[in-house]
């Protein structure tokens, strides 16, 4: 193997050899896993002041290691898929992912190896909290914490609700296994990540710490348990924490239902909780009112812990009627449903637009597309139905309040298919694919010209950094946006119009993230963009000149691709 050398030096001043191998042909494309150790080193340090205790770290990548990756001490192993990175075969996707595990691997040295479990029904006790950890790291580290969390949501209401509903449906500790690869689920991962985050959001980011600080003062060098950490939070800060810990025992997702009233300044919000629980859990709910008429925010963001089957909780003293922002930053792995089952569309349009908590405004818009999509799928639509996802998406394309380009990207991009058929009791495939794209069409042809401007200053200004290639938050966002619009623009209905378009685009692709968004389009044209179609996939192979890395792309893109005869391809 070739290798690559660097060093660290910690917040102690001790110097810390950092090696990573793999095959001499990818010997180039190990320099950005490099500076994602580096980062997450000293984000521990400042985070946590959990300092790296040996003088040597190893990583070795190569292609043929049938895992993610693992965390041996000082000698983690990965697939080269999650190290290897450069910008002609790697897209901005790849580059965070990468950065991600490296990160959630080298965390694994003190949460995992320096404390690690007692047994296996106690994974989530090392993976749940790592998984929080590297979100936490990457969120902070690239300044996209409600980018972060709404990624981080998109698998937790994805794949790990679907786990939740279905026959394997297990608690984040189960209580026996026949295989010990079963372990290694969303649930475990991604759900046992979410209650950590709950301490977080309880105990508030200080006594989180302070309860990290004496669970590695009590167990460095230990074999624990879940319990063992749930105590060292409980104790490091005073409270009791017993009623939470239910969440360790109880499967599937819990629904939160609420009403409320407002009567002579006094809003009152009732919560009622149903899970597989025997007895209540513990749930932080985050809540902020919004004003009806204004959509200022009257009481800023409070976290409401719901103890009880039903609780009411009272907000005196308002002016006027209020929206509640219910669930901010999705403070627990729950379902929110009204009591009486009604979305209110006009409270949606004003939470879509004025919340000021990032992940809240992102989600009250996709409840208003899906709401919409499900009209159309339910032929309960007419020339009205989509006015207020019109009116909600021509806002947030417009709004100059948002300053994160991400941020706009992900509040204009339509909920997914999956996400529609977890909304729907019999789920039929060429009907959600159908309804969405009609949404979608109505929308690319209300903003065609809007759409083009802001595509267009987007393209002069990426032309304006020049050559260099950069893997930030603010040039990461700008490619994000800029390939909404495209996809956009590429979905009203003129195929000679859009072949050209997303042609271009693909052409003039400095690096795989915009490459690939145009392959994507190209994949699934016919008709007058039959011809483009076939020229892309032409070209795309011969530039993959033979990386795998680059041909798994390749395969996927047209194995997704959107046309009725697709598998006779």
């Amino acid at each position: 193997l070739g290798h690559l050398e660097d060093t660290f030096t910690t917040m102690s001043g001790r110097k810390v050899e950092l090696r990573f191998y793999s095959e001499h042909k990818n010997v180039s494309k190990l320099n950005y896993a490099v500076g994602s150790l580096k980062r997450a080193m000293k984000w521990d340090e400042d985070t946590f002041g959990l300092e790296y205790d040996l003088d040597l770290f190893n990583v070795v990548a190569v292609e043929s290691f049938n895992m993610g990756a693992m965390e041996n001490k000082s000698l983690n192993v990965f697939n080269t898929s999650c190290v290897l990175a450069d910008p002609v075969t790697s897209s901005d996707a790849n580059y965070l992912n990468i950065e991600r595990i490296i990160g959630h691997e080298y965390f694994h040295n003190w949460t995992g190896n320096r404390v690690t479990c007692r047994d296996w029904f106690q994974l989530t006790l090392k993976e749940g909290l790592t998984v929080f950890r590297d979100q936490q790291f990457s969120g902070q580290i690239n300044k996209c914490e409600a980018v972060k969390r709404i990624q981080t949501v998109l698998v937790v209401r994805g794949p790990q609700y679907k786990e939740d509903a279905g026959p394997m449906s297990h608690p984040i500790r189960p209580d026996s296994y026949i295989a010990m690869d079963n372990f290694y689920t969303n649930t475990v991962y991604r759900k046992g990540a979410e209650i950590i985050r709950m301490y977080d959001t309880i105990l508030g980011s200080p006594g989180f710490r302070k309860g990290m600080d004496l669970y590695f003062k009590r167990h460095d060098g230990c074999a624990v348990t879940c319990d063992d950490f749930l105590a060292a939070m409980a104790d490091a800060n005073g409270v009791d924490l017993s009623q939470f810990g239910r969440w360790y025992s109880t499967s599937g997702t819990p629904v939160i239902t609420y009403s409320s009233t407002f009567d002579k300044g006094l809003y009152q919000l009732s919560l009622s909780q149903n899970s597989r629980s025997d007895e209540p859990l513990l749930i932080p709910v985050a809540i902020g009112l919004l004003d009806k008429e204004t959509g200022e925010e009257v009481v800023p963001t409070t976290v409401l812990q719901l103890k009880e089957c039903t609780q009411t909780f009272d907000f005196p003293g308002l002016k006027g009627a209020v929206i509640p922002s219910i669930l901010r930053n999705f403070s627990a792995p729950v379902k929110l449903v009204p009591s009486d089952g009604k979305v209110d569309e006009s409270d949606l349009a004003v939470l879509a637009s004025r919340d000021t908590d990032g992940f809240n405004r992102w989600d009250s818009a996709q409840k208003l597309y899906e709401t919409a999509i499900l009209k159309v799928i339910n032929k309960e639509s007419n020339d009205n139905s989509v006015d207020g996802v019109l009116e909600t998406f021509g806002h947030t394309l417009k709004d100059e309040g948002i300053s994160d380009d991400s941020i706009r990207a992900y509040a204009l991009t339509l909920p997914s298919e999956s996400a529609i058929a977890g909304a729907v009791t019999i789920i039929d495939p060429p009907a959600i694919r159908n309804a969405r794209k009609h949404v979608k069409k109505a929308i690319a042809n209300k903003f065609k010209g809007e759409l083009l401007d802001a595509y267009n200053k987007l393209t002069a200004a990426i032309e304006a950094d020049g050559d260099t290639f950069k893997v930030d938050g603010t040039s990461v966002g700008r490619r994000h946006l800029r390939n909404v619009y495209l996809s956009y623009l590429c979905s009203s209905g003129d195929e000679k119009e859009a072949a050209a378009l997303a042609t271009k685009h693909f052409n003039s692709a400095t690096g795989m993230t915009d490459k690939l968004a145009a392959f994507n389009l190209l994949v699934s044209m016919s008709g007058e963009g039959e011809g483009a179609r076939e020229d892309a996939i032409q070209k795309f192979y011969k530039d993959a000149n033979g990386d795998p890395l680059v041909l798994n792309k390749w395969f996927a893109c047209q194995a997704s691709a959107d046309l009725p005869d697709e598998l006779d391809r």
